[in-house]
């Protein structure tokens, strides 16, 4: 039998979410549960408490059961609270681009994948967000300089592979240490022009590159839901 535990940095933002929902300060709750006000900033925080303190902090917040905080079948409305607010903020994003689709993203961390990834698109949009500084956004140019300039190149021996690798993780090693990070998705697309007839349509992989504060997170990339090819 698997048992679900919830995550305690989630766990403890439910409770602070409960505990603001009530009018409740941090001091009242502690005082409410008899604990110490430290108690509950770590609790909220995601750190570890006793588990006679998680019983009266869950007494304090109304419930009934004190060991709700470990019953399965909170957890599991706790879980399904939480998806369903993310699959709500993903449909306002999803709104806030109606002509343009998701694809997933994932980071691009070395030269050795940067290089493969030049070899596999045949196409590519690049994308430098402003908020970075002017020296990284410099940086960040020349790097998607150098992918295009190796998308250009049609075969080349290994050892020239293994230094444009090199290079490249160079840049991004840069990019890191000027607090950028790198991120790519790749779409494999079909397109054909109007007077083709019975031409069979161009198969073409386009490849996407993002380049953001390294605050950010992407796992997926919005990208136009329909391509020109100039």
């Amino acid at each position: 039998m698997t048992t679900t535990v919830l995550d305690p940095k989630l766990l403890g933002f439910w409770a602070r979410c409960v505990r603001e929902a009530q009018h409740l300060s941090q001091e009242a709750l502690a005082a409410n549960a008899s604990v110490n006000i430290r108690t509950i900033q770590r609790f909220e925080a995601g750190q570890p408490i006793n588990v006679m303190s998680r019983r009266a902090v869950a007494k304090a917040l109304g419930y009934k059961n004190p060991d709700t905080f470990e019953d399965p079948q909170f957890i599991t409305g706790v879980l399904s609270f939480f998806d369903g607010l993310k699959d709500l903020q993903q449909k306002g994003l999803d709104d806030q681009h109606p002509d343009h689709v998701r694809i997933d993203a994932q980071p691009l961390v070395t030269g050795d994948a940067a290089a493969h990834f030049a070899d596999v698109v045949n196409a590519v949009s690049f994308t430098i967000d402003p908020a970075l500084t002017d020296e990284t956004k410099q940086v960040a140019a020349s790097f998607c300089d150098y992918v295009q300039d190796l998308m250009d190149v049609d075969d080349f021996p290994v050892s020239s592979r293994l230094g444009f690798a090199k290079d490249l993780d160079g840049v991004l090693q840069e990019l890191r240490g000027l607090g950028a990070n790198v991120y790519s998705a790749t779409r494999d697309r079909k397109f054909r022009g109007a007077d083709w007839g019975d031409k069979p349509s161009w198969e073409m992989t386009v490849g996407y590159l993002a380049i953001v504060p390294a605050d950010r997170e992407l796992t997926q990339l919005y990208i136009p839901r329909r391509m020109k090819l100039a």
